[in-house]
């Protein structure tokens, strides 16, 4: 698993995002260590990314655990998920939380309950 400041490396080299082109927005994520603030930010200028560490003004800032962001950021939760069950905080225009979404990896669906089909073996 990357660090959280891996993955903001590589999203500010990613350059563009087409499913994002249509919005201009700056969204910070204030990740909580303990008695830590670590800022990070991404600014989103009809599709084009750029990151940055800081403590810049932000159209929509993120507050949760660094675990949490872990999480949203490898796709094992979503953001709108986290802010549902009290896990982060959303300052601003709560829709560009949702649409940060587009920023992580897909959450990957769990198999579970009655209805589940069996993990597939391979063969020996």
């Amino acid at each position: 698993m990357e660090t959280i400041s891996e993955y903001f490396e590589e999203l500010g080299h990613r350059g563009h995002e087409p499913l994002l082109e249509r919005i201009t927005a700056t969204i910070r994520w204030d990740i909580l260590d303990g008695d830590e603030v670590e800022r990070r930010w991404v600014r989103i200028e009809h599709g084009d990314l750029s990151t940055a560490i800081g403590d810049a003004d932000a159209d929509c800032v993120i507050t949760a655990e660094r675990a949490v962001c872990e999480d949203l950021m490898s796709g094992r939760s979503t953001s709108l998920a986290a802010v549902l069950r009290g896990a982060a905080a959303v300052d601003g225009d709560p829709r560009l939380a949702v649409l940060a979404q587009r920023l992580f990896r897909t959450p990957q669906p769990v198999a579970s309950g009655p209805g589940a089909l069996p993990a597939q073996r391979s063969s020996p």
